[in-house]
């Protein structure tokens, strides 16, 4: 069932003032775009440096949780020389790693504790 209101011809201002005008435009795939874009850019510019971390941290955790084994790798040695893939690999198949940074100590913390259980 459909309802519908037709507007009041005598609206007074409180009425005309709460009133919202409702434009369903259709956009082009370029104007949504450009929308996109300048959304996406308001809010990476109300974002702090932290917030922006966490949220590349996210998204690039995401994207190469995706590869398979030789991509992974592939990438890897594309981002630096081809012995850090061969580093990392043995940070974490060590027992006990070298040398943890606050966010792999946590992880690893983690995976102790799932471990005991």
């Amino acid at each position: 069932m459909t309802y519908s209101q037709k507007a009041n011809p005598n609206a007074t201002n409180s009425e005309l003032d709460a009133k919202k005008i409702v434009k369903n435009v259709q956009l082009t795939s370029a104007q949504r775009d450009q929308l996109i874009e300048q959304f996406v850019e308001i809010q990476v510019d109300n974002m702090d440096t932290q917030t922006l971390v966490e949220f590349v941290t996210d998204l690039l955790i995401d994207d190469y949780s995706k590869f398979t084994d030789s991509e992974l790798k592939e990438r890897i040695d594309v981002f630096n020389d081809d012995s850090l893939y061969d580093e990392l690999v043995d940070n974490v198949t060590q027992q006990y790693p070298k040398q943890l940074n606050t966010f792999e100590e946590e992880r690893y913390i983690q995976e102790l504790m799932k471990e005991v259980k």
